[in-house]
């Protein structure tokens, strides 16, 4: 039994190394290995366990006494461990907890031993294993103070940082993994010890620190050149779990500005900052943050711009932006991708051919979009030019950038094809740029690209018509140079010739295209603007007398020539005939009918106009009113009819140019020259003194017509001419309407206004026409000081004269009767009304007014005395008494006499100074009778005006 039992002891201790689970507590915890079916020992736990008692009650040798009692401890941790990895349930107390009681007994037992930290690093673990881990944490604490050059020490540290880490303890876990770290020496725990002190100081909010600790898992795993795809799984794992956690800082510490800052002075961190760019991209990017994400992989961009990764974020950058419907960033990133990669720059020059290639299919996508979406850009500027969609202000800007989209189009085209030559594409871009070039007003680079879509490609889709677009071209160059250097400059003689050359071109290839015959004009149109307008006669001539040998397009091109020809020239009598002549080789339905139609109005048009220089006004309307006949659907029609209405009405035929000027208006009544003509119209009514008419036409414009201004003047003239035409009614209606609406011009408003009150007198309408003199007189009287003028001062005058007579009359009502105490009071109170009018009418100091008004004043003077004079006498008055009444009624009226004569004196006084009118004229017939002895003589009458009315 004993030698059985020896043997077993020695079995099992060299067989302790395969008992002994080497795996870490870590180990245990993160691998999750599938596990195989392998034989077990014939022998249990508990056997091996009973073995080795059996053994410890033969054994003396306190060593071998030791050495097996720790064996029976790591019996009890293998069975602990084999349990726990079957999934047989637990006891009460755990799986290792016999383990760890043998492991207490030990260090209690042999407090001294050597291998007392074996057996404290396993007690610990059976405490973490049964998940008793602040029981395992003092143990390892333990182990630390008591082992501190344990070979375990570093793995010690690792499994303390994870217990607090597991409990939030951060700062311990810090320093327990900083431990790790400072012992220096290569371990399995050292990158997880860099990255769990990266995480625990994350979760402090140390930012920096965390970012420099995860870096350095990347210092020791990513490889030199940069590619962890070459990493093992493992490995590969913790750097994406580094890397996204970084990213997770980053975004807190400041982005992509802390990766610059951190780690542009590490040169080992360059191998993968790209990858810290490349992962805080993706991460804002998860975020949905669109414009963090562009920004950090501009950051690299920026930071590295001669990296061979730089296209790559860039591109990232791009489909940030296009992720995140930023499409004002997207399309300026796209054309900075073509600049620093494209075939013009300094990276496509350097950069081997393997990295270009990376690099070519976004150029050609990029290339492609910016070239149409440039085009598209100032074609849709174009159309809202055009349209009158863009306001005043902004025409010049919008033009401006309309022309820079054409030519950044064409550049862009232009680089599609420096870049692949041989695609497919190429004669569509070619076409493409010549299009874009020639709307971005660069016509030599369009002529250029034009004849090599129509003669170098012979582009049977594209060919006509950029043979065509050349020739116009040519023409746009030739006015630009016209416009830069005159036309009798050398480069525009050459440019001519050129464009000669190539209309010749384009008739030779595209003989039967329907263009051939306006090229071949455009060829003598050239002609006449170098001045040979003698010549393109003779060929266009030549061309015409070739009888039967010209078809028909040819005799109409020909045609055209000679009449242009003669046109230019100033013949125009003969550029008619030569228009008339083209006619007869247009069909009328031809849309070219009418517009050679139109060019021979035009002939005839200057036909009238030479007829005016020359000053013969009747043959220049025969000549405007013959356009009626030959051409009566063209526009110089219109235009020429209006003029002929215009100067009929210069030689004030009144019913010919009404009858002209009537039929545009019905035959034409939108045309621009409509607008007018109801203004003239009325005008020549009115001149004609068909007053009823004018006022009509002036009624129907005020109606009708959409200008404020044009409209309250028709009004009032409307108004004037009913007045004048004798339709009071509707003069007045119209005067009132007037002056209720409008405001402004002041002195109508009181025109407006004496009317109104003038045709109210005509009616006897007392009331109301001194509602409006009194309306004129305020109107004066209240206005600003620098609206009233001479006529608003003399309608004032006016207006109270009128008042003033008003008063009269009712002073003229009132009669003298007896007994007079009753009926002076009411005559005198007329009387003062009536001097109050009159006194006011004189203060304007308006001449006619003034010497009206007292005249006025002094004959009501002269008029109650003569009254008081003729005053019915009491009846029964004795002779005596009779005598003493008279007496009495003379005191009373002699003053009245006396303030008359002073009143006509002083109106007479203002003849001395030249001045006389007929109401000065009344003040002398009125001294003649009140004093006949100076006045009642015969006098030189001397001539006067009318004064201002």
């Amino acid at each position: 039994m004993k030698r059985s039992s020896l043997l077993m002891l020695a079995v099992m201790v060299s067989g302790c190394g395969t008992f002994q689970n080497p795996s870490t507590i870590a180990s245990l915890q993160k691998e999750q290995k599938p596990l195989e079916d392998v034989p077990l020992p014939r022998v249990m736990h508990e056997d091996v366990r009973r073995e080795y008692r059996e053994l410890l009650e033969t054994i003396e040798d306190r060593r071998l006494y030791e050495q097996i009692e720790r064996r029976i401890a790591s019996v009890y941790m293998l069975e602990g461990d084999y349990d726990q990895l079957r999934g047989v349930m637990p006891g009460e107390d755990g799986y290792f907890p016999e383990a760890i009681t043998a492991y207490h007994q030990l260090l209690n037992k042999y407090p001294d031993s050597e291998r007392n930290a074996e057996a404290m690093y396993q007690l610990a673990k059976a405490y973490d294993l049964d998940g008793r881990d602040q029981e395992a944490k003092a143990v390892l604490e333990e182990f630390i103070t008591e082992h501190p050059h344990s070979h375990r020490l570093a793995e010690v540290y690792f499994r303390k940082g994870d217990i607090h880490f597991r409990h939030e303890e951060y700062e311990q876990a810090e320093q327990a993994y900083r431990s790790v770290v400072a012992i220096g020496q290569e371990s399995a725990f050292l990158n997880n010890s860099w990255y769990l002190l990266g995480w625990s100081q994350y979760k402090l909010s140390d930012y920096d620190r965390s970012l420099m600790s995860f870096s350095r898992v990347l210092d020791r795993l990513v490889p030199e050149d940069g590619k962890i795809e070459k990493l093992d799984k493992v490995n590969r794992s913790l750097v994406d779990d580094t890397l996204r956690i970084m990213s997770v800082g980053l975004a807190y510490a400041g982005g992509s500005s802390k990766i610059d800052s951190m780690f542009a002075n590490r040169p080992e961190a360059k191998k993968y900052t790209w990858i810290l760019y490349s992962s805080l991209g993706q991460h804002y990017l998860e975020k949905e943050r669109y414009e963090d994400s562009a920004s950090s992989f501009r950051a690299f961009v920026v930071q590295n711009p001669d990296s061979e990764r730089a296209p790559e974020m860039h591109a990232e950058m791009i489909r940030a932006y296009v992720d995140g419907e930023f499409s004002q960033q997207v399309l300026p990133e796209k054309e900075n991708y073509v600049r620093n990669y494209g075939v013009h720059s300094e990276f496509w020059k350097t950069k081997p051919a393997e990295v270009k290639a990376k690099v070519i299919p976004n150029l050609k996508t990029f290339i492609d979009e910016l070239a149409r979406h440039y085009h598209a850009t100032g074609q849709r500027l174009t159309r809202e030019l055009a349209d009158g969609a863009i306001k005043a202000s902004a025409v010049a800007a919008t033009e401006a950038t309309r022309q820079t989209s054409f030519l950044k189009a064409a550049q862009f085209y232009g680089e599609f094809e420096q870049t692949f030559p041989n695609d497919p594409k190429v004669p569509e871009m070619v076409y493409m740029r010549a299009e874009a070039a020639f709307d971005g007003g660069d016509y030599p680079t369009a002529i250029t690209h034009y004849e090599r879509t129509a003669y170098e490609f012979g582009n049977s889709e594209f060919g006509a018509d950029a043979g065509y677009a050349a020739i116009i071209a040519y023409q746009k160059e030739a006015e630009r140079l016209i416009a830069q250097a005159g036309k009798d400059s050398e480069r525009l003689r050459d440019w001519r010739s050129k464009g000669v050359e190539s209309q010749l071109r384009f008739v030779q290839t595209f003989r039967d295209d329907e263009r051939s015959g306006a090229v071949l004009a455009k060829t003598s149109e050239e002609l006449f603007a170098l001045g040979r307008y003698e010549k393109a006669l003779e060929v266009a001539t030549s061309i015409v007398s070739k009888a039967g040998e010209v078809d028909r397009e040819l005799n109409r091109t020909a045609w055209g020539v000679i009449a242009h020809s003669q046109y230019e020239l100033a013949d125009f009598t003969a550029a008619e005939a030569g228009y008339r002549n083209q006619l007869r080789f247009i069909d009328l339905d031809d849309p070219e009918f009418k517009a050679v139609t139109e060019r021979m109005a035009v002939t005839i048009y200057k036909q009238g106009e030479q007829a005016l220089a020359a000053k013969d006004l009747e043959g220049a309307i025969d000549h405007f009113l013959r356009i009626k006949a030959v051409a009566p659907k063209t526009d110089v029609r219109v235009v020429a009819q209006f003029d002929a209405a215009t100067h009929l009405l210069t030689l004030e035929e009144w019913e010919p140019a009404l009858t002209e000027m009537l039929e545009l208006r019905r035959l034409f009544p939108n045309h621009k020259l409509a607008k007018d003509l109801d203004q003239k119209i009325a005008w020549t009514y009115e001149q004609d003194e068909q007053w009823q008419m004018a006022a009509s036409e002036y009624e129907q414009i005020y109606r009708a017509d959409d200008r404020a201004d044009v409209r309250r003047d028709a009004l009032f003239l409307a108004a004037e001419l009913y007045e004048k035409a004798g339709n009071e009614d509707q003069a007045l209606e119209y005067f009132k309407k007037w002056a209720f609406d409008y405001e402004e011009p002041f002195d109508t408003r009181m025109e407006a206004r004496y009317h109104v009150a003038y045709l109210y007198e005509r009616r006897d309408d007392y009331h109301r026409h001194l509602y409006w003199l009194r309306r004129v007189i305020d109107g004066h009287n209240k206005a600003p000081e620098n609206w009233q003028s001479d006529r608003s001062a003399w309608l004032a005058a006016w207006a109270n004269n009128k008042y003033g007579d008003y008063w009269r009359i009712e002073f003229d009502r009132v009669r003298l009767k007896h007994p007079l105490n009753k009926s002076i009071p009411r005559k005198n109170e007329k009387l003062k009304n009536a001097l109050d009018r009159y006194q006011q009418a004189a203060d304007y100091g308006v001449l006619d007014q003034t010497t009206r008004a007292t005249f006025n004043i002094a004959d009501l003077y002269g008029q109650f005395a003569r009254e008081l004079m003729d005053a019915p006498r009491p009846s029964g008055l004795s002779q005596l008494e009779a005598m003493q009444y008279e007496l009495v009624l003379e005191e009373q009226a002699i003053p009245f006499e006396d303030l008359a004569i002073e009143v006509h004196q002083a109106n007479i006084e203002r003849s001395w100074s030249g001045t006389f009118n007929p109401w000065i004229e009344r003040s002398f017939e009125a001294m003649a009778k009140l004093n006949p002895a100076r006045f009642d003589k015969q006098e030189v009458k001397v001539a006067y005006g009318d004064g201002i009315r």
